[in-house]
């Protein structure tokens, strides 16, 4: 992974300096609310329904031993002793006092990590498939990528005060695990026919009250001229987009407004103007020297004649959390952090600290954080995997629901959020209560559920199998209803099952659309087959009689 150097080390203590001044100046009533509010916000720091919300960055998804310790004790310290992960692979703290917020931040820096840009209308975190460099059929390995954009956008000057926030995503895999296609910008990797590698660029992507799926607005850009062209996808929508209406300001209205040819069209057009500037040429020395900082940390081990233990519910477990990696003799496991009966993502400071142990001894140090708010091992040997199984377990971190309908995904929602409409957290407890019985979840098969409490979609619910958004009607908790979203293979919005359910009855309406899914299933069909096939007609009639 990326080591950080003294030139960041000192560029985060500047930041944290410059930071604590104007933080400083408003707590001694020298600095106005409103003021104040766009600088706390490009420090990660929201005014959230009980107090401040501090947001950090995992860039790409990438933790070391060393940061999740340093985590660990911000919650302790600062918090209530547990952070949030979220889908988008960062971290939150939701309850921050703010004279102490800088002291937090200083905390941080010490580990090469930061809350820059987790808020606000600027470039946020780029996140990355959890599983970059670790599987056969990757393309290229996206984190070294992904450095070099995040520090060339990083605080730009002529980029950090755009229309509305702009996320990034990149992919180098045939998979999707990054969910490309709903962020602002998404980067996939691929070779044209001259076996050049570069990126096919997708722009317009987003999800909350009106979701798009982002276009390709270019099928292969060269990697060297990748920052010239984002610069000129940002100098346009900079320049062009909405700032008159707070329901139109991400990149995707102005994607939808123009077209993507036209979109395009006025992107290559200022491009054609910087794209043979070599300031702007991607640093290939950089991204070669990049390249062995990333290169994988461990070599292949032969485990001739290696069998595994014989244990039923060790066996569900590899199941659903460990999945092939492409050295031989080592294994990718995934730790569900949505733990039967937990709040989703959410890890508490002892929880850190053992996985930061368990990750020394099983992972080379290394965890990776996912869009569906699991940790990641990158690399356990075969022959310890059941090991790790029984250290998770003995710490109630050995969930076999990785995949499964009590795995679900969910925002905080209103029991911390002030824009939340309805809670989240207690919705997916009382599933999780109704599919408690492992035999039925392994008939059920794969299925995502995600929970949003308002239309922001941080739960992203419009791309799970089935997902819930949280509404109010007449002060009362609704949640509408939406099916066969997916990323994975190919990207769509899930369609609106009908009327807003209420909260007493939406489990009931899940059990009835997962019946359906059962009875209809034919051999080798997942749920967004299934729906594809029947249409959404079965599943209304049942849900609304």
């Amino acid at each position: 992974m990326y080591q950080y150097n003294a030139d960041d080390t000192a560029f985060l203590v500047e930041r944290v300096d410059q930071f604590e001044k104007q933080l400083n100046r408003h707590l001694a009533g020298d600095l106005d609310a409103a003021k104040f509010r766009s600088l706390r916000l490009r420090n990660g720091l929201y005014m959230e329904l009980h107090a401040h919300m501090l947001r950090v960055a995992i860039p790409y998804g990438i933790l070391n031993t060393e940061q999740l310790r340093a985590l660990a004790d911000v919650a302790d310290k600062y918090d209530r002793g547990f952070g949030h992960f979220t889908t988008r692979q960062n971290i939150q703290y939701n309850w921050i006092e703010l004279p102490e917020i800088a002291n937090l931040l200083r905390d941080l820096s010490a580990v090469g990590l930061h809350a820059i840009q987790t808020s606000g209308k600027a470039m946020r975190n780029i996140t990355a498939d959890p599983f970059s460099g670790l599987t056969k059929d990757e393309v290229e390995d996206a984190r070294p990528y992904c450095e070099l954009i995040r520090r060339w956008f990083n605080i730009h000057p002529e980029f950090s005060w755009l229309p509305g926030k702009f996320k990034i995503a990149i992919n180098g895999a045939k998979l999707d695990e990054t969910a490309l296609q709903i962020h602002d910008l998404g980067l996939n990797i691929v070779y044209n026919e001259a076996n050049e590698l570069g990126f096919a660029v997708y722009v317009g992507g987003g999800l909350g009250a009106a979701p798009m799926v982002a276009p390709e607005i270019t099928p292969f850009v060269a990697a060297e001229d990748i920052i010239s062209y984002l610069e000129s996808v940002l100098r346009v929508y900079n320049l062009k987009g909405r700032r008159d209406n707070l329901k139109r300001l991400r990149i995707k209205f102005m994607v939808r407004e123009h077209g993507a040819v036209e979109f395009g069209r006025m992107v290559d057009e200022d491009w054609q103007q910087t794209k043979n500037n070599p300031e702007l040429k991607l640093n290939m020395d950089e991204l070669a020297k990049l390249k062995k900082d990333f290169a994988l940390p461990i070599e292949p081990v032969d485990l001739a004649g290696f069998t595994d233990t014989v244990d039923f519910n060790y066996s569900i477990w590899k199941k659903n959390n460990v999945r092939a990696h492409k050295l031989s003799g080592y294994s990718i496991v995934n730790i569900s952090l949505t733990q039967l009966g937990t709040a989703p993502g959410d890890a508490t400071s002892e929880q850190m600290r053992m996985l930061a142990d368990l990750a020394d001894k099983y992972s080379n140090s290394e965890l990776r954080t996912t869009k569906r708010q699991n940790l990641v091992f990158p690399y356990v040997r075969q022959n310890q995997v059941f090991e790790l199984w029984q250290e998770l377990a003995k710490n109630s971190l050995a969930s076999p629901h990785q995949g499964t309908l009590a795995h679900v995904v969910a925002c905080p929602g209103g029991d911390y959020c002030d824009l939340a409409k309805a809670v989240s957290i207690p919705i997916a407890q009382q599933v999780q209560q109704r599919f408690d019985d492992m035999d039925k979840l392994y008939d059920i098969g794969p299925i995502n559920i995600n929970i949003s409490g308002c239309e922001n979609s941080c739960a992203h619910h419009h791309i799970s199998d089935i997902g819930l958004l949280g509404l109010k009607k007449n002060e009362q908790e609704f949640y509408q209803i939406t099916l066969a979203g997916e990323t994975l293979h190919e990207t769509a919005i899930g369609r609106k099952l009908g009327r807003s359910i209420a909260g007493a009855e939406v489990v009931d309406a899940i059990e009835d659309i997962v019946n359906i899914y059962l009875d209809s299933r034919e051999e080798g069909e997942n749920f967004v087959d299934v729906f594809k096939r029947i249409g959404i007609t079965p599943f209304k009639e049942k849900v609304y009689g």
